[in-house]
Order: structure tokens, then sequence, then C-alpha cells
């Protein structure tokens, strides 16, 4: 199988000279090479059996850094007409790209980033296999006669002039480049449009002259029947219409965002289906304008149009899906009808604009799956507006002026996955008369000044995520959700909730996350979570704790993360996390512990990392407790998520020389006691008592299946 695997030898005279290195020489297939070079392209031969025979297509990829630009001359020129893909970096202002007369095969070509300012004469007349060009990245400004070919066998497919100095493309620039698939003529400085530079481009998928400075168009892309991708954003384009642009109603892609556009025109949301396949998406981005009104599809200047749509729509019964995004706009009015004729619009985003209403007909919406409203200055939602709006699963009110939540306008969408409500004014709420998608949902509430929240029963079904962080929250207590079964996590940071007793939390059974750090909680009573027995995560960090009160965690027996970093907590006697038999991460970060009295986990069945940073710590306690870990008699791993590099540590962790008194009375009060020769001793009677218990079980099930027989062998007899 060896002998089959064609070789690259490389014939070298000096190992400094070397200009192709063997190292930078792969083998990537048959006959298929990837190979960096420095400076020229030298010293490297092919196996013979793929050189000069028709039976292999060879394929060779050379990147070649720091070229200079007559790299040709030393250059070994068969085997630069053998090259297939050529990458060059180099510095050549000016160049003639002379190497390219003997690159026959040459496939794709990459110049980018040469700085190449002028390009002289007709350098890829000859390259009748060329089918990428790529000069992007370069100085270039005139490129009138540098697209001339000696053939009219090309195959050139994708060009791009993307990040250049071009001003003008001139008539004729691209005449010679009719099987061109791709062009790419963005960021540059291109104003105009006007001597039609893209005549001949009839087999035109995709244009790109976004970020430009075209103030018009004049019709530049009509003869461009095969178009489909058109990207003209971020110029000074202030008008579009259907003479300027007619092929607008093939387009899959129409991008005319951060432009100057101030009238919005319906021919814009036409399409015509037979140009399109089955399942395509039609994307149409008219973002960042000065649009004020959005007008009816119906208007009579386009009926004609608008017919040819509905048979298109009627004999083309193909799922075209559409998005369409005019965000960042300046609309006020959408007009009822405005959305008539888009095909299946599934996303649309009116996000950052001044609309105080929202009233459109909704059999236009009925497959919208994503709907973006935020950022408007909307104060209620229309029934009427999302009556059959059935396919809704995201939708965005954030950045609003709702005092209320609109679960009546939305209790036809029982798809919904995800609510935004943020920053809107919503007080208090009463009442979620709404269905979530079956898989579950997620309701965002925060940032709107809400001090209490009730859901009644068989309301919010669903909801399995709340979020009401950033509100008005001082009493726990009214928040009740003890009603929603479906909840599982539930965020209430940064409210200003002080004290939790064991009514505070009404909240379900189901929890298995909650989240009240960044309040200013000082105390909490014993068993203030007895309701939340089911709790996986409890974060109480950043906030005011300076002392834990045996009985907090009581019930919490399936906890398994606990978050009490950021807090003052000074001293910590480790029996009030005893219930915790699951517990395996606990942060205690930034509280100035000294020391924590850890013998309770001596006896903890898993692994428990007690993350440590920002303490004071002893480093007699730390040395005691790695050493008790180390050894395996204590299941408790002192960590940080920063080890430290300065000052006093123990395996990353930092710690303080000195002593206190009643740090030293601890230390050796556990040492008098020796706690580790218990620990083992009870760990034995544990081993003997189930070993004891698994005889019981045998003897037992053995005592029965006796018993059993007996009982057979007596009822045979007797029927004897």
């Amino acid at each position: 199988m060896k002998e089959l695997i064609p070789l690259v030898i490389l014939l070298v005279i000096s190992r400094v000279s070397c200009d192709c290195p063997l190292e930078q020489i792969h083998s990537i297939g048959y006959c298929s090479y990837r190979i960096q070079c420095s400076e020229t392209i030298k010293d490297v031969k092919l196996d013979k059996q793929c050189t000069g025979s028709p039976n292999y297509d060879v394929k060779i990829k050379v990147a070649l850094r720091n070229a200079n630009d007559n790299f040709h001359t030393t250059a070994d020129e068969e085997f630069l007409s053998k090259i297939t893909t050529l990458t060059i970096s180099a510095n050549w202002p000016e160049t003639s790209l002379l190497f390219l007369n003997t690159m026959y095969f040459l496939e794709h070509l990459f110049l980018t980033n040469c700085y190449i300012k002028k390009i002289n004469g007709r350098p890829f007349g000859n390259l009748m296999y060329l089918e990428t060009l790529d000069l992007s990245h370069n100085f270039l400004s005139d490129i009138e006669d540098l697209f001339q070919f000696d053939t009219h066998q090309h195959k050139m497919r994708k060009l791009s002039l993307a990040h250049n100095l071009i001003e003008e493309v001139p008539g004729g620039t691209f005449d010679e480049l009719t099987s061109l698939v791709e062009l790419d003529l963005s960021y540059n400085l291109i104003t105009e449009l006007s001597e039609e530079p893209f005549l001949n481009l009839t087999n035109l998928h995709i244009l790109k002259l976004n970020n430009n400075n075209i103030k018009d168009i004049n019709g530049a892309m009509n003869n461009l029947t095969n178009l489909r991708h058109l990207y003209l954003s971020h110029n000074q384009i202030f008008y579009i219409g259907m003479e300027s642009l007619k092929t607008i109603n093939h387009l899959q892609t129409f991008d005319i965002s951060n432009n100057q556009i101030q009238n919005m025109k319906p021919i814009f949301f036409l399409r015509h289906w037979d140009h399109f396949r089955n399942h395509s998406i039609c994307r149409i981005i008219i973002s960042d304008n000065f649009i004020s009104v959005i007008p009816n599809s119906t208007f009579y200047l386009f009926e004609k149009t608008v017919n040819q749509t509905k048979r298109d729509i009627q004999q083309h019964p193909i799922e075209i899906l559409t998005e369409l995004d005019l965000s960042k706009n300046n609309i006020s009015h959408i007009e009822y009808n405005a959305f008539q004729y888009i095909g299946q619009l599934v996303s649309l985003d009116l996000s950052n604009n001044k609309l105080l209403s929202f009233h459109v007909d909704s059999k236009d919406l009925m497959s919208v799956k994503y709907l973006n409203l935020s950022c408007n200055y909307l104060t209620s939602l229309r029934y009427e507006s999302f009556a059959l709006m059935h396919n809704l699963q995201n939708l965005d009110l954030s950045h609003n002026f709702m005092d209320y939540f609109p679960d009546q306008s939305l209790t036809n969408s029982n798809t919904i996955k995800y609510i935004n409500m943020t920053h809107n004014e919503i007080a208090e709420l009463h009442s979620l008369r709404i269905i979530f998608h079956p898989d579950g949902g997620v309701l965002d509430l925060s940032n709107n000044g809400l001090s209490a929240l009730s859901i009644p029963f068989n309301e919010a079904i669903g909801l399995r995520d709340l979020i009401l962080s950033s509100n008005n929250i001082t009493d726990a207590f009214l928040i009740k959700l003890t009603d929603q079964r479906d909840l599982t996590r539930l965020d209430m940071t940064h409210n200003f909730i002080q004290e939790l007793d064991e009514s505070s939390l009404q909240l379900p059974n189901t929890l298995s996350y909650l989240d009240l750090s960044n309040n200013h909680i000082q105390r909490i009573a014993p068993s203030a979570f007895h309701r939340v027995s089911h709790l996986k995560t409890l974060r109480l960090s950043h906030n005011q704790l300076k002392m834990i009160e045996y009985g907090v965690f009581r019930s919490l027996t399936a906890l398994l993360n606990l978050d009490l970093s950021y807090n003052q907590i000074k001293e910590l006697d480790s029996r009030v996390f005893m219930d915790l038999k699951l517990l395996s991460t606990l942060s205690l970060r930034y509280n100035g512990l000294a020391y924590i009295d850890h013998n309770i986990w001596l006896n903890h069945k898993y692994n428990l990392k007690v993350f440590l940073d920002g303490n004071d710590l002893s480093c007699p306690w730390l040395a005691k407790a790695l050493n008790d870990y180390n050894n395996g008699y204590s299941k408790m791993n002192p960590t940080v998520l920063n080890a430290s590099i300065t000052g006093h540590s123990i395996d990353g962790i930092p710690c303080n020389q000195k002593t206190t008194e009643k740090m030293e009375n601890y230390y050796y009060a556990n040492y008098e006691t020796d706690e580790r020769l218990l620990i083992t001793s009870q760990k034995i009677l544990e081993a003997v008592q189930d070993q004891t218990h698994y005889l019981k079980k045998y003897i037992w099930r053995f005592i029965l299946q006796e018993a059993k027989k007996q009982e057979a062998s007596n009822n045979t007899n007797n029927i004897l």
C-alpha cells in the first residue's frame, strides 16, 4: 500500500537555503499537496506518478510568504505550471504578476494584503481554468482593463475586490466575466453605478456592494435576471423604485440597511415565487434607515404586481420562509395590510422605532415565530393583531411603557418559548393567563419596579424559568408562586429583600434553582427553605449575612451547589450544613474567614469542593484541612478559583501565618481528641453494619425459600 502513495521529493542544495522546507510539505490526498514556501518556490519535485500523466488529477496548494515580485525567475517553472491554488503575501505596490504567464492550470489565486496599488497589463488573460480570484485588502483604484482575457473559455466564478480604494466601476469592466457567480465590491469608495458595469453578468447570483458611498443604483442590476443575493448596506441610497431595481422580486436576500431611505415601497416585500426553490429563506433587511410609515401592500400603483403575486402564490404552493428586519427606523405607523403579500413571514423585527400601537391583520402573521417590538412606545397590545399567531415562539416587548402584562392578547399563542418584558412599568402582577410551549417557557420581568407577583392555579402553564431581577421586591412573601408546578428556575437577584423566615418563600416544591444574590439579606431563619426541598442550586452571594443559624438549610437534602460568597461571615461551624447530605460545591469566597470548623465533613459521603478565595485563612488550619483531605480522612477539598502567586499560600490558597488565640484553641482541641481516629473507627463500624444488614437479608431470603418449599411439599402430600 505504501508503494502506491505518491511521495514528495525535496531536492535541497543547502539545508539553510531551503525555500520550501520538508516539514512544510504535506500530502493531503492522492496526488494532492499543501506546501508552504518563503520568498520563492523551488527545490520541490513531485513523484513520477503525479507528473506527466493525464490519469491523475493533481492538486497542489502553495502558500508563499514574503514573495519577491520576480520570484518566478528563480522558481522551478515546471512545478509552477502544476500549481492549482496559490496564496501570496507580499509588498507589491506596483506589479505585473508575470509569474502567472506559466501557471496554466491555476484554479484559485489569493493576493490579499499585498499592498497592491496598480496591476499592469492583463496578467489574468491566459488563466483559462481560473475559478477564484481574490484581490481584497489592497489599495487598488483602477480596474477598468484588468479583466481582459485572451480566450472566452475561462471559468471564473468568484471575484473579490473588497477592501480597496475603487471609486468608480466603468462600463465594460466585467464584460468578459460572463461565467461569474459571485462578485464582491464591498468596502470601497464607489459613488455611482451609472455606466451599467454589470451588464453581461447574466449568471451572477451574489453581488456585494455594501460599505461604499453609493447614492443611486441607476438600474445597474436590471439585467441580472439570476441575481439572488444583493447587499447594499452602509451606503447613502435614499431611493429605490421598480425602475431602478427591476430584479427586486427575484431576490432571496435583499440587504439595504444603514442607508438614507425615507419612503417605504410595498414593492420591497413582493416576490415572484417561481424564482425560488422549496424551503428557501427570503431575507429582507431594511434596518437603520429613516422610514416613518409602512404602507398597505394593496396600494393602487402596485395593483398589477400584487395580482401577479396572488397568482404566483396560488400556482406555486411552495414553502418560502421570509425574515423581515425593519429595526432602527423612525416607524410610527404601520397600516393594517402592510404585510399582506409576504410569503410565510416567520421573523419580524420592528425594534428601535417609534410605534405607539401595533394594529395589523393577524392573518398576515400566522407563521411568525419571532416578533421583536422592543424599544418602542407601546403601552398595550391589541388582541386582533395576535389572535391568529399560533406559531409565535419568541416575543420581545422590552423597553416599552407597558404597566400590565398583555396576557389576553396572547391567549391563542400556545407555543411561546420566551417572552422578554424587561424595562417596562409593571409594578404588580396578579394574573398570567397564557400557555407556554410544551417543552417549557421563559418569562423575563426584570427591571420593571415589580413589588408583588401572584399567579393563580392553572395559569402560566408550562412556565419553567422566571426572571424577576432588578425590581422593587422588598418582601419575598409577596412573590406567590406555590401553584406553579412547572416552575424549576427562579431569579430574584438585585432586589431589596432583607430577611427570610419560615413563611417568606411561597414557592413550588418543583423548584431546582433559586438565585437570591445581590439583595440586602441580613438574616435567614431556620427552615426558611422548607417549601423548596428539591433545590439543587441555591445562590445567596453578595448579601449582608454575618452568620448562618443552625437549621437554616433544613429539608434541602437534594442540594448540590450552595453559594455564600461575598457576605460578611467571619466564623462558620460546618454543623449548619449537616442536612446537606449531597452537597458537592460550596462557595465561601470573600467573607473574611480565618478558619472553618469542618469536623462535620469528616463523615461527608461525597467529595465537597469549598472555594475559599479572598479570605483570611490561618495557615495551620489550612494545612490540617488539606492534609485531612489528601489522606482521605475528610471529604472537604479546600480550593480557589484563582491560585495565589504572591504572599503566603498552600497549594495556591492564600493564608495568614498569624493565628488568633481562638484559632489556636480550636487547633489544639482538635488534635487532643484525635478526630481522625474517631472517624476511622466510625467508618469501620459502618462497614460492619452494612455487612450485618446484608447477612440478615440473605438469611431471611433463605428462610422464606425453605418455607415455600416446605409448604409446597405439604400441599402435595395432602393431595395424595
